[in-house]
């Protein structure tokens, strides 16, 4: 064998290399490209979630506020605090007014 077989030898192998290095390159790439858009579409779906848990979050805390004063009115009902109010305003005034009569009768 000639140094010119040696030659080619050495550069097929090189190019044979060279082109198997290429096709890794290449392969890498497109699996790297489609891990991105896996987890590109990944992260859009989480923020998607995201959102609508903070939507509800948002509507739950909204009913809590309107239970809780809804309970406050209620409370207030079966307690009967502002019933006992008019009502003690009522009994005085017509007190006031049977009093006066009374004593208008009597003179």
């Amino acid at each position: 064998m000639d140094l010119a077989t040696y030659s080619g030898w050495v550069f097929g192998s090189v190019a044979g290399i060279g082109a198997l290095a290429a096709a890794y390159v290449r392969v890498r790439s497109s699996v790297d490209d489609q891990t991105a858009e896996i987890w590109k579409g990944e992260a859009e779906a989480q923020k998607a979630r995201a959102d609508r848990l903070e939507m509800a979050l948002r509507e739950l805390t909204d009913r809590v506020v309107r239970l809780e004063a809804e309970n406050r009115h209620l409370s207030e009902l079966v307690t009967g605090t502002a019933a006992i109010a008019e009502l003690k305003t009522l009994v005085i005034a017509h007190h006031e007014e049977i009093t006066s009569l009374i004593r208008s009768e009597t003179l």
